[in-house]
Formats: C-alpha cells, sequence, structure tokens
C-alpha cells in the first residue's frame, strides 16, 4: 500500500512539472529585419523604417586601358621630335628620329659585302658545277653569303629603327627627351596612351573583398572636374594582397561620355549603393552569400571560443548564428558571412535568451 501511494506522488510530481515547463513564458524581444540595403528595422507589416548604407567608398586613380612607353631600340642622338603632351597621334605616324648616318654607313657596309659576297658565290658554283671546286670551299662560299645577307637585314632593320612610330592611335601623355639628347634602349622619350576606354584603379581591404564582384556597378566622382559623376562597373578583382596594406586591386571600367576624364586623375568610388526606401520586404527573402550586410556593432557578441555571433528569431526560438565581420563603419559593423536577406535579428532582450529560447517579437 505505501509503494503505490508513493507511485502516485511521483506522477503527481512529475507532471506538475511539466506543466510549469509548459507554461513558461516566452522572453520578449525587439527585432529587426536584414533587408536588401542591408540592416533595416521594421514594423509588424514588415515595411522598412530604416536603413543602414551599405555604400563601400574608396579613392581611386584613372588609368588608361592601353598605353606603351615609346623609346628607341639603339643608341643616337635624337634628331627630330614631333609630338608634344597632348598630341593625338594615329598609329605609323612618325615620332621622333635619331640621326642614322653612323646606322646607315654600317648598312652600306654590310650591303656592299653581300654583293660581294654574291659575286664570289656565282663563281664558285660555276666551278662546283664542272666539279674543279673542293666541297670544302663550295661549302665555305655558301656560308659567307648566308653570312652576309644576315647582316645586311640587321644592319637594314638598325636603319628603320632610326624612326619611331605611334604602334596605335592615342594622345601623347608624357614626352621625357628633347632633340640633341642622347637615346638609349629603353630609356623612354613619349608615352602613349589611349583615351577612349578609362578605368579606375581602387585598393580594397581584404576584409571588404567578399563584397565586391564582378559587374558590380559603382558611382565615380572626380573633383577635378567639378565632381562630375560617372557611371561604371568592376570588371577585374586582384587575387594576390599588396603584403603591406593587406589590400587587393580592383579595376572598374567608366562606362559613358568621358569628356574630361583624363589618366592620372583622382576619384572617389561608390560601391554596392542599392536604394530601396520605403520598400517592403519578405521576412523570408534571401540574399546572396557576398551581399553587403551592415549591422549595429554592439550586436555582435563573443563567444567562449572567441568567435563572433548574433542571436537571430527562427520560428519563434533564439537561434545562434556565428559571423563573420568586415570593416567598421559609420553605421556599425559590416557582415562577411553568418547573416541572410530575411533574417530576423534579435537587437533587444538577447541578453536573456540561450539556443532553443523561445522569443515573442515586441513591435518597435
Amino acid at each position: 500500500m505505501a509503494m503505490m501511494l508513493l507511485a502516485s506522488s511521483l506522477l503527481v510530481s512529475c507532471g506538475k512539472k511539466d506543466e510549469a515547463s509548459n507554461t513558461v513564458e516566452a522572453v520578449k524581444v525587439k527585432e529587426m529585419i536584414i533587408g536588401e540595403d542591408g540592416f533595416s528595422a521594421t514594423n509588424s507589416s514588415n515595411t522598412v523604417i530604416s536603413q543602414a548604407s551599405t555604400d563601400f567608398d574608396y579613392s581611386g586613380t584613372v588609368q588608361e586601358e592601353n598605353g606603351a612607353v615609346l623609346s628607341f631600340s639603339q643608341v643616337g642622338t635624337i634628331k627630330q621630335l614631333k609630338v608634344k603632351v597632348g598630341d593625338r597621334v594615329h598609329r605609323g605616324q612618325l615620332i621622333a628620329s635619331i640621326d642614322p648616318t653612323t646606322v646607315r654607313s654600317t648598312y652600306e657596309m654590310a650591303r656592299s659585302t653581300r654583293h660581294q659576297a654574291e659575286d664570289a658565290f656565282k663563281r664558285m658554283k660555276q666551278l662546283h658545277d664542272k666539279g674543279s671546286l673542293a666541297e670544302i670551299k663550295w661549302v665555305e662560299a655558301q656560308s659567307q653569303l648566308q653570312q652576309a645577307v644576315s647582316a645586311e637585314n640587321i644592319a637594314r632593320k638598325n636603319l628603320s629603327d632610326c624612326n619611331l612610330y605611334a604602334p596605335f592611335d592615342g594622345i601623347i601623355s608624357e614626352k621625357n627627351a628633347e632633340v640633341g639628347q642622347n637615346a638609349a634602349p629603353g630609356v623612354p622619350v613619349v608615352k602613349l596612351v589611349t583615351t577612349h576606354v578609362l578605368n579606375v584603379m581602387i585598393s580594397v581591404p581584404e576584409s571588404e573583398m567578399a563584397g565586391i564582384h564582378v559587374r558590380q556597378q559603382a558611382r565615380i566622382q572626380v573633383q577635378a572636374l567639378d565632381n562630375r559623376q560617372f557611371s561604371g562597373y568592376v570588371i577585374e578583382k586582384g587575387v594576390i594582397a599588396d603584403p603591406i596594406s593587406r589590400s587587393y586591386s580592383v579595376k572598374i571600367r567608366v562606362e559613358g561620355a568621358k569628356d574630361g576624364l583624363l589618366p592620372g586623375m583622382v576619384s572617389q568610388v561608390s560601391l554596392g549603393r542599392i536604394s530601396t526606401s520605403n520598400a517592403n520586404i519578405s521576412s523570408n527573402s534571401i540574399a546572396s552569400p557576398n551581399t553587403n550586410i551592415v549591422i549595429p556593432s554592439q550586436l555582435v557578441q563573443l563567444g567562449d571560443d572567441n568567435s563572433n555571433f548574433v542571436w537571430v528569431d527562427e520560428g519563434g526560438k533564439a537561434v545562434r548564428h556565428t559571423i563573420v565581420t568586415g570593416a567598421y563603419r559609420s553605421n556599425g559593423v559590416s557582415i562577411v558571412r553568418g547573416l541572410k536577406y530575411g533574417d530576423k535579428l534579435i537587437v533587444e532582450g538577447q541578453q536573456k535568451v540561450s539556443s532553443g529560447t523561445k522569443v515573442v517579437k515586441l513591435n518597435i
């Protein structure tokens, strides 16, 4: 009888515990939903009521798509220089020339030597055909003619190289020599660039490279042109970081009219601007992994394993999301990985939750 009473009391006790656990109130929290323009506050109708800018701003330099430093391939005194900075030139146009006197003399000597070798070859051939010439002499005559022809070809090219021609249509952007100056192989005379295709080069910190992608739109502002703005898009992402700055080079192609825009101009570049003011978003909208997301830095917590994390409402329960943070900005910290569009970020009350805690949202 005593055993039956004990069992009954245990069952009653367990039932009360289960009932108590089922009646635990959910933690009241405030939430914001990650929207299409980074971190966005929402009300009960999921309408964006505030948003953080996710623009990436960088300083860049305008560069030509094609450019070449022109120099002579041999030593000589510059006799004429037919261009100045800013001149437009066409492919094949004469840019400069050096005094050809010595080179021409060398060419004349080489040509004379070839004539002598040809004459000797003809006489030797007659003897060889009659069988009255030793084979070694015949081989020697052939070799001398080949050497003479090669020497003349080299001398002719050297004479031609006394003139410097434009390899393509473009504009003279630099002039590094003057008439009377000695020219030498590899010493720049002028720089020729094209301006119909222009790029802007920027350096992006490694923590922000995840938010940069090819074909991403860009706004380019040039102070030297009264802050004129140009449009563009990313065409190249560097794959090797600068060992000192830990940044990567990114190339942006300038679109549309480029009147007044010249290589070397400094510009301000904004990447990633997507305007979604007062837009409606769905709570299950999803962003691509490379989307730029910025959240208030105070929401990021540090775990026991030194990893960063935030709390997200998933189906009425608190779920811990480990995140990878990027650069700190004026409006928060950028998130490289761990969050996506539509995530319900717990912004108040997160100190009261743990994994699996039931939560209920309070309207902001």
